[in-house]
């Protein structure tokens, strides 16, 4: 063969030899990306398994979670309305106020001798955490169970008169300083601060409710009762005023600063005692029902006839703790304002005060029967109060 036909040949093959080259190429490429996508298939699939697991997972959390808002919604549910819980501690003050949101405010602690009864009460009402926490006063009838109300619950704010500087000095039969003291040390232990509580301190808001101090005006005061703080509470279209211990000093000065005390219930302050619930004073509060906190036949002989004689002419329905045990209001801020005591003073009608818009109409004759009932509570309370016994009949809600 010629050399030129050998080129020739060599030229044909070239051709052909470089098609078979790039078809076995491209083979393997596709030999190559099948199995790199098989083994990628078999690796996501752990993945894909453990993310339907963590589905399952998320999917329980939700509905925990869904759960307990569920929960939670039905204890706001249960606290709809304002709830006051005037609690019965002997010779002193302690009151619950149940707020609309579920949140709660204790207002004193009541004597030390006491303190496990209020501990054990709030514990029944299922309360663990105290949201707002004043102390209105250093007076140990107050504040003695304040220690004990620390160390068993969380606390959220606390509130107190700056009474520091006065304590050691003040002179009384009473361990003040000790008590006080007590109370102090237990707020350090739980690293827990005291704010400032004095007239214009503002402790909740919200659209419907408001609670703020009212007292003390000034930062001294000849009697230690005068520093004493008092709230107001406004909710809807009702308003509460709470007194603690403060004499008709600090109540004037609460009239003077312009403040409209208007309300439908009323803590009558100093426990009834004569030193306080002036007539110009119960005259501007002009309340519907008043609440005395005392003990049983206390050595004070709390509370004064000048008290009961003032609230009566104001024509004041009055609930007392010695005669009543505990006193639980309930209020929808706007018609309803029904209050229940634990037991019946003597010659008291047997159902609860229920003031609603119900109440005022002539069609409801259970409405009338109320009525009729409250005009003769009104009529022999003065008598009831004197002739109250311990066999007095319970009413529930």
């Amino acid at each position: 063969m010629s050399n030129s036909n050998k080129n020739y040949n060599r030229r044909a093959g070239t051709p052909s030899l470089i098609v078979g080259l790039s078809l076995a190429v491209i083979a393997a490429v596709i030999a190559l990306i099948v199995s790199s996508q098989t083994n990628r298939n078999q690796e996501q699939k752990p993945v894909a398994q453990i993310s339907s697991q963590n589905s399952s997972v998320v999917s329980t959390a939700s509905r925990a979670e869904s759960s307990e808002d569920s929960k939670k919604e039905e204890e706001t549910i249960k606290r709809s309305g304002l709830e006051i819980r005037y609690i019965d501690v002997g010779q002193g003050n302690s009151t619950l106020v149940l707020l609309p949101d579920g949140k709660n405010l204790l207002i004193d602690a009541g004597p030390k001798e006491s303190s496990d009864k209020l501990v054990s009460y709030l514990k029944n009402e299922k309360i663990k955490k105290i949201d707002y926490l004043i102390a209105t006063n250093a007076d140990v009838n107050d504040i003695g169970g304040m220690s004990s109300v620390i160390e068993n619950f969380d606390i959220g704010r606390v509130y107190a008169p700056n009474v520091e500087d006065i304590i050691n000095s003040y002179e009384t039969e009473k361990n003040v300083a000790e008590v006080y003291k007590s109370f102090t040390n237990a707020l350090s232990a739980k690293k827990l601060i005291k704010l400032d509580a004095s007239s214009g301190t503002h402790i909740y808001f919200s659209l419907s409710l408001t609670v703020d101090i009212i007292s003390p005006n000034d930062s001294a005061y000849s009697d230690l009762n005068n520093y004493s703080t008092a709230v107001l509470l406004k909710y809807g279209q009702q308003k509460f005023i709470f007194m603690s211990d403060a004499e008709n000093y600090s109540e004037q000065e609460i009239i003077d600063n312009g403040i409209d005390v208007t309300s439908d219930v009323i803590m009558i302050g100093n426990h009834g005692g004569s030193v306080a619930s002036g007539k110009s004073f119960i005259k501007a509060v002009a309340p519907k029902y008043a609440i005395i906190s005392c003990g049983a036949n206390n050595s004070e002989g709390y509370p004064h006839q000048e008290t009961l004689k003032t609230l009566e002419q104001n024509e004041t329905k009055v609930f007392r703790t010695d005669l009543n045990g505990t006193i639980t209001l309930k209020s929808d801020g706007m018609n309803e304002l029904r209050l229940t005591p634990e037991k019946q003073a003597a010659k008291e009608n047997s159902t609860p005060i229920n003031e609603s818009s119900s109440s005022e109409s002539s069609t409801d004759s259970s409405a009338e029967s109320q009525t009729s009932g409250d005009e003769s509570e009104n009529s022999t309370e003065s008598e009831a109060s004197q002739e109250a016994t311990e066999d007095s009949a319970t009413s529930a809600i």
